[in-house]
């Protein structure tokens, strides 16, 4: 129940499911990488953003095929077994499956990840002249 106090996510129970331990992955930029995204701004006079992606999990599929027993908060449907195919809070892949979406978005759009820190994304932008433009990726 959303009342403005408790925010309600469907949680799995990742720490039951056996994942190879090379699905376990979740990006963060080291803080040297977002240091010198920061330094690089600032040395040219660019504007720095932040944003946060809610629910970001949501936006990536499973690969992997999970089932989980409906609680009571799907009243006519609890108790009935459902499969999951999007990845959800809990699961010990999720981390990877959206960190592939996401670097397909960002690839989509132009963007390749720097060779010394695969968190932080660059993209040349033609219309400022020899500006880039960066994107530092952090999963909490």
């Amino acid at each position: 129940k959303h009342d403005g106090r408790h925010k309600a996510r469907c949680v799995a129970d990742g720490h039951l499911t056996e994942v190879p331990v090379e699905s376990v992955y979740s990006g963060v930029v080291s803080l040297r990488g977002l240091r010198m995204v920061l330094f690089l701004a600032e040395l040219n006079g660019l504007e720095s953003w932040a944003t946060d992606i809610g629910n970001a999990y949501l936006e990536a599929r499973t690969s992997e095929k999970f089932y989980i027993i409906a609680g009571p908060e799907f009243r006519d449907r609890a108790g009935h077994t459902l499969v999951i195919y999007k990845a959800l809070y809990g699961l010990r892949s999720s981390g990877l499956r959206w960190h592939e979406r996401f670097s397909d978005v960002l690839r989509d759009l132009g963007f390749e990840p720097c060779v010394a820190e695969p968190n932080i994304w660059l993209r040349k932008n033609e219309e400022w002249g020899d500006h880039y433009e960066y994107v530092a990726v952090y999963v909490d």
